[in-house]
């Protein structure tokens, strides 16, 4: 896998690293980049899985919505079966950045104040099942999944969708449960949780399955046990922490 650090200057600049580095490490292809409404438009469909990526610079964050296809003759936020929009906010000026990358996947993590950072993440779970679809998208709180399960196809199920159209990941209400138990009261330890993905099923309402998870990422509570950008080594892997108002994440480096 691919890591890379440094410092961002604005999100035009963010943008532009992250289309080197998505087209470099983890096999994206690059469909449009160009000037848009004062800042930049990148679309990016990845090889081997197909999905698409839309990203956009603003002033003061970067967004990003999947979709299920593209066509160059449609505004940025108009492609084929869009996903739900995601964010993130930079800090003003100079913000620290960091992204994470391999073949299907990059996760940008990006300062927001002097104790915080946020995400903006995508790629391609690794399944547990079989089912069309697969591809994410997600910010710090709320994300998006494609996959054609019961009534809901050819769709995205989101956080705040309903029934067989709603989907858990990343920091949802479970994880901060589970979370909640963190460190472990017998031996202290903070454990890396993996970041699972379950999608609503039509019947009996407000039941999930479990589908996949997200590959080299996991989730930790920050409780003082770990500060920002500390290293956690588990057998020969290293995992970089980060912290956010809701708590941490962990990337494989």
């Amino acid at each position: 896998m691919a890591f890379q650090s440094g410092i961002t200057t604005s999100p035009n600049d963010l943008l532009d690293k992250i289309r080197l580095f998505t087209t470099t490490y983890c096999g994206y292809t690059q469909l449009m980049y160009q000037a848009d409404s004062g800042y930049y438009r990148l679309h990016l469909q990845h090889a081997g899985s197909g999905q698409y990526v839309n990203l956009h610079s603003w002033s003061s964050y970067l967004a990003a919505y999947g979709s299920t296809a593209f066509s160059s003759g449609l505004a940025y936020g108009s492609q084929t079966v869009s996903g739900g929009s995601i964010s993130a906010n930079l800090l003003s000026g100079s913000a620290e950045y960091f992204l994470f990358g391999g073949d299907g996947y990059c996760y940008c993590v990006v300062q927001y104040t002097s104790t915080t950072y946020n995400m903006l993440l995508f790629g391609t779970m690794t399944k547990t099942c079989s089912f069309t679809g697969g591809a994410f998208l997600s910010d710090s709180y709320s994300g998006a999944v494609r996959a054609d399960i019961d009534s809901a196809t050819n769709a995205w199920k989101t956080a705040n969708g309903s029934g067989s159209t709603a989907s858990r990941m990343f920091y949802s209400s479970l994880t901060r449960n589970l979370d909640s138990y963190s460190p472990i009261t017998f031996n202290g330890v903070t454990p890396l949780y993996p970041i699972t993905v379950e999608v609503g099923r039509t019947a009996p309402t407000y039941y999930y399955s479990m589908v996949g998870y997200i590959p080299e990422a996991r989730l930790l509570r920050m409780n003082g046990q770990y500060a920002n950008k500390d290293i956690v080594t588990l057998g020969s892997d290293e995992w970089m922490v980060f912290s956010t108002s809701y708590g941490g994440y962990a990337f494989k480096k």
